[in-house]
């Protein structure tokens, strides 16, 4: 009995025979923005900065998560995310970024001493999602050992304010 090839190699010849390439739908918006969770491990942890980046009246939805494959390194009191070893955790909370104008803000906020990056994000609730945080982009002889802690962070904001 001769075995037919599966429904995706019969596709796949039918496109060759007739000297088709896939051709995207004209009629979808492929630019058109989409929500995005983001993962932050700096200060746009704390919810008030947040909310100040984003324009927001009421504090953001944070949710605790984390990413692996990274580490960090300080740049002056705030953190710098570098690509780490495999098993190396970044731990820090995720947005959903609800529109276009969020995700300039965000991006504005970052600088260009940041560069976005999909990533994939862990959420607390084991939920696993593709999102986009922001990488160092200048140069190492900025940076310093250390480590960022929130809390600290938020004193001396609130010492400076």
């Amino acid at each position: 009995m001769e075995k037919r090839p599966s429904l995706m190699v019969r596709k796949f010849l039918q496109f060759q025979t007739h000297g088709r390439a896939w051709e995207a739908d004209p009629n979808f918006d492929y630019s058109a923005f989409r929500r995005k969770f983001y993962f932050f491990y700096g200060s746009l942890m704390d919810p008030s900065t947040l909310a100040h980046v984003l324009g927001l009246r009421d504090q953001p939805q944070l949710l605790p998560s984390k990413i692996i494959g990274y580490s960090y390194m300080l740049w002056g009191q705030y953190p710098a995310l570098l690509d780490g070893p495999p098993n190396a955790v970044v731990y820090g909370m995720a947005y959903e970024v609800q529109t276009q104008s969020e995700k300039e803000r965000v991006q504005i906020y970052e600088t260009s001493h940041y560069k976005e990056r999909p990533c994939l994000i862990e959420l607390q609730d084991g939920r696993k999602v593709i999102g986009g945080t922001f990488l160092w982009n200048a140069d190492m002889a900025l940076l310093k050992e250390g480590t960022f802690d929130l809390k600290d962070w938020q004193m001396n904001k609130l010492d400076s304010d």
